[in-house]
This record gives structure tokens, sequence and C-alpha cells, in this order.
């Protein structure tokens, strides 16, 4: 699903206008009834006698608003609106007109008497177009309805966006109201992945605004969703064997990290390789083998061995591997870097179509960030998945926010500049091209925030690399499906306690819900 800037927006509209004949007053018609149908399914179906407050702006946002109530009035709900350019308050009986509107007081107590007898509030006050500070009177009204849903439960819907949330950089008002659903209009728009902004948006939901089918959109930032990652998924066919869906090797773990190895094995395994090699020593091999024993070992020499010589006994085993995963849990002693650059180079120096798809995380990227031009170190189209801070290491210590509008172009610019693929993790992880496409994720969740979830994602990306997935495509579906395995967990058991480890059955059924169309 595409997600849009307001340029893009606008353009949009305008290009729906001139070339389809829908003007302004046809898409807000279709905008409105799409609010209030997406209302209506939140409500299972029936909105009859459902109370509904509407927060009305003066341009195009508060006409969108004034569909939705009158639609919803036809359905029977109890509609009042407050049309913040008048101050007053009119209420849309259902099945009929509006009474005559009733003046609002500087103390804002009518509009509070009525938010008090709603079940739901709708934010129609400002838009996409609008940046700037929120007026002190929308923020007043704003003000009575937190007030309300601080003293009971109470739905908030957002239409469009949440207002005073800038739909290009994710920058918020002091007075936005978080909303619990958002209902967009024709496509996401970019703020709502960034943040601060990104905290307000709720479940989002995208409206039908009757955009011809036909009607081509320019490439730019996409939303992975399961209608996306469905078509990037391996084929599992019936007469197949474990050699269909290749074959990975993890180079990770180390004394102090035993767990990362384990975790970014198992998960190349839970997403479909036909076969998963850890390559470690044969100190450490006995205590994987107790929870991984579907795995095979590749013994290497002691940690404190000739890092060359290590590095040869990994690429002696690496011969028919479709994947290689390095990095997790290596830690940062002196040796890690000439062991990474001892495999990196032998693998550069393989044949196009000898060489395993390669994904570098972790301690591999501490090491290759102590290098100067360490993107040419690395075979083309390596995955690499920096959290911010790794990030930031990578580039030379310039500083990368954790889910600020800077993300954006320096995911873009790094993966084309580097010639590789980036997965950005963070809250609303990017995933970019060095071609320049550029893959968002949503929702956010808390409940990732905890250690080891990233060595899983590495050890998906290296599952899906090994099932002959391209670079992009594996790094796209592996970030979505993480997420989607993390979403599962918490539905049960809330945002936090999470272990990375419960992310790893979940997997399997993350991949049958996408496929399902679930």
């Amino acid at each position: 699903m595409r997600v849009v800037s307001v340029d893009e927006m606008r353009e949009i509209e305008r290009r729906a206008d001139a070339e389809y004949g829908l003007d302004g007053q046809a898409l807000m018609e279709r905008a409105g009834r799409s609010i209030a149908e997406a209302l209506a399914e939140q409500s299972g179906g029936d909105v009859g006698g459902v109370e509904v407050v509407a927060l009305v702006g003066p341009g195009n946002n508060g006409g969108d608003g004034r569909v939705m109530a009158r639609y919803l009035a036809g359905a029977g709900a109890h509609v009042t609106l407050f049309d913040w350019k008048t101050r007053e308050l009119s209420y849309l009986p259902p099945q009929s007109g509006a009474d005559e509107p009733a003046p609002v007081g500087a103390d804002m107590a009518e509009l509070r008497e009525a938010v008090a007898q709603a079940d739901v509030v709708a934010d129609a006050l400002l838009g996409t177009g609008h940046s700037r500070p929120l007026d002190p009177t929308m923020r007043a009204a704003l003000a009575v309805v937190q007030q309300e849903r601080e003293r009971r439960p109470l739905v908030v819907l957002a239409v469009d966006v949440p207002s005073g949330l800038n739909a290009d950089t994710g920058a918020l008002d002091e007075g936005t109201l978080v909303a619990d659903l958002t209902v967009t209009l024709a496509f996401p728009k970019t703020g709502m992945f960034l943040f601060p902004g990104a905290e307000t948006v709720g479940e989002l939901a995208v409206g039908d605004i009757g955009l011809p089918a036909d009607m081509s959109v320019p490439p730019g930032l996409e939303l992975l969703d399961a209608k996306l990652i469905r078509g990037l998924l391996p084929v599992r066919r019936l007469e197949s064997n474990k050699g269909t869906y290749g074959k990975v090797m993890v180079v990770a773990g180390s004394s102090a990290f035993l767990g990362a190895a384990y975790l970014a094995s198992a998960a190349a395994g839970r997403v479909g390789a036909g076969l998963v090699t850890l390559a470690t020593t044969a100190e450490r091999a006995p205590f994987y083998a107790i929870k991984l024993s579907e795995a095979t070992y590749a013994l290497l020499p002691p940690d404190d061995a000739d890092p060359h010589e290590r590095g040869d006994a990994v690429m002696d085993a690496l011969k028919g591997y479709r994947a290689l995963v390095i990095g997790p849990g290596l830690g940062q002693t002196p040796s890690v870097r000439p062991f990474l650059e001892a495999i990196f180079a032998r693998l550069r120096a393989l044949p196009d179509d000898e060489r395993p798809r390669l994904i570098v995380d972790a301690d591999g990227l501490n090491a290759l960030a102590t290098r100067d031009h360490w993107w040419d170190m690395l075979p083309p189209n390596t995955v690499l998945t920096p959290h911010p801070g790794e990030m930031t290491r990578l580039r030379g210590g310039e500083q990368v926010s954790g889910g600020g509008a800077d993300r954006l172009a320096v995911a873009r610019e790094c993966a084309q500049a580097w010639g590789h693929v980036v997965v950005l993790k963070g809250a609303c992880t990017l995933v970019a091209s060095p071609e320049g496409a550029l893959h968002v994720n949503w929702p956010p969740n808390a409940a990732l925030a905890t250690a080891g979830t990233g060595d899983v994602l590495s050890g998906v990306v290296g599952g899906l690399l090994a099932q002959g997935v391209e670079p992009f495509a594996a790094a796209s579906a592996a970030v979505h499906l993480h997420s989607r395995a993390g979403l599962r967990v918490s539905e049960r058991q809330g945002d936090a306690g999470l272990l990375a480890g419960d992310l790893l059955p979940e997997l399997p059924y993350a991949i049958a819900e996408v496929k399902g169309g679930a």
C-alpha cells in the first residue's frame, strides 16, 4: 500500500479532477461515507443509537466530517456537530435534518455536556494540509474530550489524521488528541509512521475516496502489509525435500552471548529453511544441541585461534549454502574483525552463482563500522540490519533517530550509496533497496523492545534468503513476519514480558496468516 506525502496527495486529488472529473465535492462525499462505514464496522456493523460528537473544522477535513455525520445519522446514530468556525453546536436526529444550532460559550460548557453523553468523538478539525499550530479554541475543544476520556471509556476517531499531526514529518501540536482509530483517506500519510505522531494514530484504517482503479500512482514509500508480503513468500510445493528450501549457515554467538546464535538459527528454521547449520566451537556446540537438535554444526577452531584459520573453516563448510547470517552475539573482542574480514574477502572472490546471500547484523556491523569504506568489503546486495546506534556507527558517527523524519532519507540514501539492502530497525522499521525503493512497517509494538528480537529478525531474513527469496524482498517479508509474530504474542499477554524466544513458535502461524489472506 502506497504511503504519500501531503504534496503527493494534493497531486493525486488534482489528477482525479483533471483526468476523471472527480471534483473535491465528489471525493468528499465518498470519503465521509467511507469514514462512517469504518466506524460502523468497528461498532459491529450497527451504529443505531450510538451517541457521536463530531468536531468539524473549516476546510476539507471538516467537510469530510460533516458528510460522515450525515451518513451516521442516516444509519441511526445520534450526532452532535461542533462547528469550530461558528462556535456552535447542532444536533442531527436520525433520519432527519439538523436542529437549529446553539452557541458554545468560551467555557465550553455546552460542548462538555455533549461529550459527557458521547460514545464516540470524531476529530475532523484539521487535515493533512495544515501544519500550523492548533487554534486555541481547537485545543480547548480537544482538551474537553481528553478530560472526559480520562474519566471513562470514550472512543476517539480521527478523520484522515489526528488534528495537529504534521502529515509529512510526524511532528505534533501539544493539543493533539490520541486517536483510538484513524481512518486515513485514500492512502496513509508519511507522518503517521514517524514519531511522535505515530503515537497518536491508534488503529489505522484506510478509507476509500472513490479514486478510479486504473489511476496510476508513481512509486514511492510503501507500507508492508499482508497483500504485499504474500507475493514475496516462497511457494511450498508437495513434490519437494529439504534441499528444495535451501541451506543457511549462521556464524554467531560467543561465550558471553550464547543465546543470540540459538535465536537466529531457530528463526531461520521456523520460516522454512531446509537446513540450518550453526558455525560454532566444539566447546559450545553441546550447549546448542540441547535446544537446537534439528540443526547441524560446523565446528570452528577455538576463539583464540588464528582468525584467518577460523575464517577458512567457515568458508570450507559453506559450499552449497544459499544464505549466510553473520554477527549476532559474536562480541567485540579484537579477533572478531579479522575473522569476519577473512570471510568477507573470500565471499567476494566467489563467482556470483556460487556465493551465498549474506546478512550482517549486530557485532558484524560493529566490526564493519571500524573500517573506512567498509561497504566495499561486502558482496553486492548484502542485507544489513542496524538499529539506530549501529546505523550511527556505520555512518561515521552521524546520528540517526529512532523514529523521526530523518530516518526516511537516511535509509534510502545509505542503501543507494552503499549498494546494500538496509533494514533500519525501530518502532516503524524501514527497509531500503539500493535501487531506491523504501518500505515501512506498521504497527509499532512495544512488546518487541527486548533483547534478542533483533537476532530473531536476522535469522528470519536468512531463512528466506535460503529459500531463494531476493534480498530486498526477503528483508521486507522478514520485517513483516517478525512484527506479526510479535503482535500474536502481545495480543495474548500485553505489551510487556515478551521474550525473544516467544516469537519462534509464532513465525509459522504468521506465515500462514499472510498466505491465507488474514
